[in-house]
């Protein structure tokens, strides 16, 4: 049986992170992934993630989001891989709307810079956007768009540099302490390695392996797709980067996010949660008319010009805690386990930390990083919320 220093399940933006950050540490690491490299059928999809500084969430997570940033920027100078590009992040909706209050709470606290606008000011800067009168908005100028497929990519060149094996269209399905201590690791066809530490990051898939936790999480099919201009690509050059900034837009129909024009795919657009839920391994991967509709009617009601074909469109997966918080955490009856999931759709940026935290809780057996809210125990029996 071929034994490591660190097994890694699931290699999407946490696991690759934790592969890389096990491996500067010196560790002989194996990381499993059940898709071919590249593919995009778990919850790192969708081409493109955002960069938030100012985390509407809770301000909580801004110091987190701040060290992400730096890392995502010394990744890209480390392996030369654009994957990272900054631009201001526009955050707006009614005064009281969660996305406005929670962003303005968080800039203050975590010292962001940034800018209130009102409609008017919105329209003046942004003419793609109409929006209600009653609209304000917070403009965070620390932000960024990721390039999802890139940066798992960089994740992975750092690991395989440092000595990390890299196995794919290898799936994992068990796991077990060893009889000499560490854990062995057993795969679809049949082979079985060992281990003395073991992360697990498979996302939706997350609770098959720790099944004994009973974590209760849900995964959702989130559809995102990428209109066109209504009077054709000739009318894109107020729309690209130099233009546009990243965008999350409260309504009474939920929130809607988006991006600037991309060349290859055109204006991402989306709704932040209201997908349906289910079995990860049963979700219509196709996005139909219903979910065009859907997006669709924030467009013509927001950005009217934008109303035009969709040339593009993927779906992903959200894995969501009743909280909406991250679940990271140890095995408690197998500290040299730890497992990351319920990103509950805002946990890409945050990838480089929760690698790096993944790391220390399996070498270390803790870390230093802000992790209590975090932990797995608070869906106990008997525990609020």
């Amino acid at each position: 049986m071929e034994t490591f220093d660190a097994v890694v399940v699931g290699l999407g933006a946490h696991g690759s992170a934790a592969a890389a950050s096990l491996a500067r540490r010196g560790q002989r690491v194996l990381g499993l992934e059940r898709f071919r490299r590249g593919d995009a059928l778990g919850s790192s999809g969708g081409w493109s993630r955002m960069i938030r500084i100012a985390q509407y969430e809770t301000p909580a997570y801004v110091p987190l989001a701040r060290a992400s940033l730096d890392r995502w920027q010394a990744l890209a100078a480390e392996t030369g891989i654009d994957l990272l590009t900054l631009t201001p992040g526009l955050y707006a909706g009614p005064a009281q709307s969660g996305v406005v209050a929670g962003s303005l709470a968080a800039v203050r606290a975590g010292a962001v810079g940034h800018e209130i606008l009102d409609a008017d000011a919105i329209r003046a800067r942004w003419p793609v956007f109409h929006p209600a009168d009653d609209t304000v908005a917070v403009l965070d100028t620390d932000a960024g768009l990721l390039r999802a497929d890139r940066a798992i990519e960089a994740h992975l060149v750092v690991a395989e540099r440092l000595g990390a094996e890299l196995r794919f269209e290898t799936r994992a399905v068990d796991w077990r302490p060893a009889a000499g201590g560490g854990f062995e690791v057993g795969t679809a066809d049949g082979t079985v390695v060992g281990a003395e530490r073991l992360v697990l990051t498979a996302g939706p898939w997350t609770p098959w392996f720790v099944p004994d936790l009973g974590l209760p999480l849900v995964v959702e099919r989130q559809p995102v797709q990428w209109f066109q201009p209504a009077a054709g690509p000739s009318a894109v050059g107020s729309l690209g980067l130099d233009g546009l900034p990243i965008w999350l837009w409260g309504t009474k129909s939920g929130m809607f996010y988006g991006f600037p024009w991309d060349a290859e795919r055109g204006l991402k657009i989306a709704l932040h949660h209201g997908g349906t839920t289910g079995d990860p391994d049963a979700v219509v991967r196709t996005v139909g008319p219903q979910d065009e509709a859907v997006a669709r009617a924030f467009v013509r009601r927001t950005m009217p010009a934008m109303d035009g074909p969709v040339s593009a469109s993927t779906v992903c997966l959200y894995t969501n805690a009743p909280d909406d918080e991250f679940v990271i955490d140890r095995h408690p009856a197998a500290p040299g386990v730890a497992f990351a999931s319920a990103c509950s759709g805002h946990g890409f940026k945050f990838a480089p930390i929760v690698g790096e935290i993944l790391a220390d809780l399996v070498v270390d057996g803790r870390t230093d990083w802000p992790v209590e809210a975090f932990r797995a125990a608070r869906f106990a029996p008997g525990q609020p919320g």
